[in-house]
């Protein structure tokens, strides 16, 4: 007789990543790993929870890619970018200050609020913020000229 004493989760090897997406095309998404000790329900639970906040949240990207769509916006062509945010990250506050610091972009954050008693609206949704900036223009010289 062979047994096996091995405990049933020996191996962080558990994973879960949710998205949705909005009759708008907005796609929200939310990943999250289990550590040794977590169990695959509360996994769930603890992303599903985490979904749900980034749908509640507002805006067109989550909360874990801001600072890549505020970076793509920096480094644009001499053109005005927007983009409709909810509640920035600590990440994020963070690399506005080194967009600031490095390129010199500072951004326009307008506070766009939602007026909850109108009909239509989800209640418990108060504000998104809409963040505008003026590209640097940078340009990849290694590119070949046509």
């Amino acid at each position: 007789v062979c047994t096996l004493n091995l405990p049933y989760f020996s191996s962080p090897g558990n994973s879960l990543t949710l998205y949705t997406e909005s009759t708008t095309d907005v796609t929200i998404c939310c990943d999250n790993t289990a550590t040794s000790q977590t169990l695959p329900e509360d996994l769930a639970l603890t992303t599903t929870h985490q979904l749900l906040d980034a749908v509640h949240a507002g805006g067109c990207v989550d909360s874990s890619h801001q600072y890549l769509v505020l970076l793509y916006m920096a480094l644009t062509q001499h053109n005005v970018s927007s983009v409709r945010l909810g509640p920035l990250t600590p990440f994020t506050i963070a690399f506005l200050r080194n967009l600031k610091l490095f390129f010199g972009i500072v951004f326009k954050i307008k506070v766009d609020k939602i007026d909850v008693e109108e009909p239509g609206n989800r209640k418990g949704l108060g504000s998104t913020l809409v963040l505008s900036c003026l590209g640097v223009g940078f340009e990849n010289m290694n590119r070949s000229m046509t």
